[in-house]
């Protein structure tokens, strides 16, 4: 398996995020994952996100884990069960991965939680866009899940922090 996948795979398997991508709630998952990943654990990977109606999205991304799952397909397995990734790298997603989980007064599905935390920031970082813009974004764009903007906004200040 090429280095881009092996490297995709272990920091999916440290977050605890499956490599399946049966449905479009599972590709959301893994999309905002690693770009949570990128963005709030500082680890580059690579690969670069633009907005899309699910929030942001990257193509490559979309290419690599396909490519990661005819690999683990053909192969019956993904070739990296026995390594790790670095020391410093596995710090960072250690910190990342509690955050991933709904938070329990939340009812939303893991792929919309990552969903809200991944376009929140998003707005702020990329769009630059203060508290009230990005709320404004999401009642526009995203209705189904502003009325969960504060706490994942809290969350993410945390993790800034």
């Amino acid at each position: 398996m090429e280095g881009s996948l092996t490297a995709l795979k272990l920091v999916l398997d440290r977050l605890g995020i499956s490599d399946d991508i049966s449905t479009v709630a599972d590709r959301k998952r893994v999309q905002k994952a690693i770009y949570l990943t990128q963005s709030i654990a500082g680890i580059d990977l690579g690969y670069r996100f633009s907005w899309y109606l699910r929030g942001p999205y990257s193509s490559p991304l979309a290419s690599d884990y396909y490519a990661l799952a005819e690999a683990i397909a053909a192969g019956g397995g993904s070739g990296v069960d026995d390594l790790s990734p670095k020391p410093s790298v596995s710090t960072r997603l250690d910190r990342l991965r509690p955050n991933l989980d709904v938070p329990d007064d939340v009812p939303l599905p893991q792929s919309d939680w990552l969903e809200l935390l991944a376009s929140i920031d998003y707005l702020h970082r990329v769009r630059e866009h203060d508290a009230k813009g990005v709320e404004e974004v999401l009642r526009r764009e995203k209705s189904r899940l502003v009325s969960y903007y504060a706490p994942a906004e809290k969350l993410l200040e945390s993790m800034r922090a």
